[in-house]
């Protein structure tokens, strides 16, 4: 694995916990739970986005980077409010792909408030299977 992605991961609930903002009635920006999983041919990373939709959400990759961001609308706008823990405001994050990618082939899809975003590797770094050839 990635030796860069293994450090973020490991650093990953330390980040988590320090920039996560508590919610405001006022909107803030929150830091979504994110998971990045490694396979042969692609980096998968799966975001955690409860309240947004897809019209919602913007995902950019420029040189080695790749910004998250989204908005979270109020559920219940217009109504009186008697309690509210729900978040409202923007989502953000931005991760460093040490990875060769091809960013063209990138792929994204939410489902039940998780965002799934698959960017493929570069075809030069992908693993090969080389036939045998008998005599």
């Amino acid at each position: 694995m990635n030796s860069e992605l293994q450090r973020a991961e490991s650093q990953g609930d330390q980040v988590a916990r320090t920039e996560t903002a508590k919610p405001r009635p006022g909107g803030g920006t929150y830091t979504p739970r994110v998971d990045v999983v490694e396979t042969e041919d692609a980096l998968v990373l799966y975001a955690d986005l409860p309240g947004a939709e897809p019209e919602d959400i913007s995902l950019t990759c420029k040189g080695d980077e790749l910004v998250l961001r989204a908005a979270c609308a109020p559920r219940h706008a217009g109504k009186k409010r008697l309690y509210a823990e729900y978040g409202v405001g923007q989502y953000y994050r931005a991760f460093k792909i040490a990875e060769q990618v091809e960013t063209g082939g990138t792929e994204a899809s939410l489902k039940d408030g998780v965002l799934t975003v698959r960017v493929p590797k570069a075809e030069a770094i992908r693993p090969k299977r080389i036939a045998v050839k008998g005599g």
